[in-house]
């Protein structure tokens, strides 16, 4: 459990630290900026959103992430409005991370979140216009609730709505988060395969839909769990890398949508076989939102492959970039969900 907890959190981090330097670009312009595919850390050039950040520091999406497990392992594992509110509340006290990166739908949540209410769009513009908040914030630091919830998808769909509610409160985003986390969850169990946590995925994408619906806002757009289907078969498909990554960029797209960035992570996995270093070097590589891709890519491979599936030295490296205890906080996560 430890092995599997620790791979998810460095190979999250990874994914964010690596794809943060890619990111807005083409696989073409990445191979053209940087002589060739990017497969590790570097620092960042000074035409993106995370110029003037050095090579393996972390962007909103792990950021985010971390907060959130900060604040679960403070409540000794319970999940609810308190311990996520006061989870997004730090990240955005962070002045290294709220100014610079936060989203849209984020920005204008917390913003409302820390005047004590829920930012509604209907409300501030007197129209039923949710679709903009159907973006991938959700997912991209999701991935913690899979890991309070190993083996258990129905809980982590749950927990998954309660994240959501402060900031994408509607059926799209829920949709997407949830596949997130339930294949996070069920990739913490022995004995499973790609695709068992392809299977989860959807099963999370299904269910985060319909509860969505149930509880939340409704945002038109592309349903997630029918796109999650077309990735996998594009990856399947794929006969190389440069096949792969393309062509789940040209048909699924990799973008901020919740529709394009969560199917996509998807179709990484049919096409790499869930292998960690492969999905995150597609990810890294594919374009457009390449850090929230890897990070959630990541979460779940390294979830799958465990600790060992990574190169050494991304742990050491990354801790001290990001001034974390990544193993520290593994073991504190372990300690809770054994009891």
């Amino acid at each position: 459990m430890h092995k599997k907890i620790l791979g998810s959190l460095i190979a999250a981090c990874a994914g964010d630290a690596m794809g943060a330097v890619t990111e807005m670009r083409t696989t073409k312009q990445i191979v053209n900026k940087f002589g060739g595919y990017v497969k590790d850390f570097i620092d960042p050039p000074s035409d993106i959103f995370a110029k003037g950040r050095k090579a393996g520091q972390v962007t909103d999406d792990f950021s985010m992430a971390y907060y959130l497990i900060l604040s679960f392992i403070k409540s000794n594992g319970c999940i609810n409005d308190a311990s996520v509110k006061e989870a997004l509340l730090n990240w955005a006290n962070d002045e290294e991370f709220f100014d610079k990166f936060a989203g849209p739908t984020t920005r204008k949540s917390l913003e409302e979140l820390k005047n004590g209410k829920y930012y509604d769009p209907q409300e501030v513009l007197g129209i039923v216009n949710y679709n903009g908040q159907a973006t991938n914030g959700s997912a991209m630091k999701i991935f913690p609730i899979g890991l309070f919830n190993p083996g258990n998808i129905d809980k982590a769909v749950e927990d998954t709505i309660t994240v959501c509610k402060p900031t994408h409160f509607n059926n799209l985003s829920i949709s997407g988060a949830a596949a997130i986390s339930c294949s996070v969850a069920k990739a913490l169990e022995d004995n499973v395969c790609i695709e068992d946590i392809i299977d989860a995925g959807i099963y999370g994408a299904h269910e985060g839909f319909i509860k969505g619906e149930e509880l939340g806002n409704i945002a038109a757009g592309p349903n997630v769990e029918k796109r999650i289907k077309l990735a996998v078969g594009i990856g399947k498909n794929s006969k190389s890398f440069e096949d792969a990554i393309t062509g789940i960029s040209d048909i699924i797209g990799c973008g901020i949508h919740i529709s394009e960035a969560v199917p996509a992570v998807y179709g990484l996995l049919a096409a790499f076989n869930g292998d960690t270093l492969e999905c995150l070097y597609g990810a890294v590589n594919m374009g457009n939102d390449t850090d929230t891709v890897a990070t959630m890519v990541g979460a779940i491979c390294g979830a799958l492959n465990g600790v060992d599936s990574l190169p050494q030295d991304y742990l050491p490296l990354l801790n001290k970039a990001n001034d974390y205890q990544l193993d520290k906080i593994s073991n504190q996560i372990v300690k809770i969900v054994r009891k």
